[in-house]
Formats: structure tokens, C-alpha cells, sequence
């Protein structure tokens, strides 16, 4: 078989099964979402929750979640900036993309 053959088997759906996936998906669950930061609070890993809050942040748009859930640009430049948010912060940041 050539190279030619080989490399066309190779990208060939079909031979490979593959599967769609969407990453966007996974941030915006929940229940994804509140293990992993679980697993995060186990392990001592405090910069682990905060990569996991704002990734799901930008997954819902993290301007458009701004202007609907009425949270000052200052309490997220705060937030990414210093990367040290209180648990209210953290909380009234969650509850309010969770109720836009």
C-alpha cells in the first residue's frame, strides 16, 4: 500500500469512528463543573478552581454574563487579576451566571 493510501485510510472517518466533540459542552455542565472544582478543593489545588470558574466563565460569554447578571467589571478584572477572590466573591460570581 502507498503512502498515499495509507495517509487517506488514516484521516478516513469512516475507518476511524470518530466522534464530534465539543469542549464548550463539557465547561457548561454543571455538574462537570462543581466535581471538578470538588476534586480541586480536595487536592489543595486553589489555582485549579479559579482556571475552572474562569473557563466556564468565558464559555458563557463572559460580557454578556457581566451585563445580565449586574456583576461590576471590577469584581472580575479583581477577580482574574489577583487570582485571590474571597469565597463571597467566588459565590455571587457563580450564583449569578447560574441565574442568567
Amino acid at each position: 500500500m502507498s503512502k498515499k493510501q495509507q495517509k487517506k485510510n488514516l484521516l478516513s472517518k469512516e475507518d476511524a469512528r470518530l466522534k464530534e466533540y465539543d469542549p464548550v459542552k463539557n465547561l457548561l455542565d454543571i455538574n462537570k463543573m462543581g466535581a471538578a472544582i470538588m476534586q480541586c478543593f480536595i487536592e489543595n489545588d486553589t489555582e485549579g478552581v479559579l482556571e475552572i470558574v474562569e473557563n466556564y466563565l468565558y464559555a458563557v460569554n463572559k460580557t454578556q454574563f457581566l451585563k445580565e447578571a449586574n456583576v461590576p467589571r471590577s469584581t472580575m478584572y479583581n477577580f482574574f487579576k489577583r487570582r485571590n477572590p474571597t469565597i463571597k466573591t467566588l459565590a455571587k460570581i457563580m450564583h449569578a451566571s447560574a441565574h442568567s
